[in-house]
């Protein structure tokens, strides 16, 4: 657990402060001398600058230093290249249900075509329902496949719009490490 460990730390430090103060005091002849501020805790206080919480506007001077790393700058590039990669999967996997509901489409025209021809010869029979069934069954086969790809195809869109938005941020990661770090490998 958390709690207690930090519970733990504070009491270490609260024992370590109390033994300070009564060594100091058992050492020292005055008891007014042991609480007085050492002279390099005096010039370590006045060396110490305010910085600013969070919240609040930064004090003139001091600016918060986040330098672009090259790490920063790989990790990036290859975020943006997964995108890459995920979206030339869905890509071809959106072209290849497009090409499958086409051929789907076709082989159902010709179904149907031979299903009006065959209900155009005659009375009705059990066998042209059949083939009108046949051919109806084909359509719907074709418009499933088309709706899984026209659902691929998106997903695409969205992968491809994630990937450019991985490698503007990369190359802004890139540009400003190249800022940080004039004198890096990756210039």
């Amino acid at each position: 657990m958390f709690l207690p460990r930090i519970a733990t730390m504070r009491s270490l430090k609260v024992i370590l402060f109390v033994s300070t103060v009564l060594a100091t005091t058992q050492s020292s002849s005055s008891s007014a001398d042991a609480f007085a501020p050492s002279p390099s805790f005096t010039q370590s206080a006045r060396t110490i600058r305010r910085v600013s919480t969070p919240g609040s506007a930064p004090r003139r001077g001091i600016q918060p230093v986040h330098a672009v790393t090259e790490e920063d700058v790989i990790k990036s590039v290859e975020k943006a290249e997964k995108l890459w990669a995920e979206a030339l999967e869905a890509r071809k996997e959106a072209n290849a249900l497009s090409d499958r509901a086409e051929e789907n489409a076709e082989a159902a025209a010709e179904v149907a075509k031979k299903a009006n021809e065959e209900m155009l010869k005659g009375p009705i029979s059990l066998e042209k329902i059949a083939a009108a069934d046949a051919a109806t069954n084909c359509n719907l086969d074709a418009g499933s496949v088309l709706s899984r790809a026209l659902g691929a195809a998106e997903e695409a869109d969205k992968l491809e719009e994630l990937a450019e938005k991985a490698l503007a941020e990369s190359e802004k990661a890139l540009g400003q490490h190249l800022k940080d770090f004039p004198d890096s490998d990756l210039a």
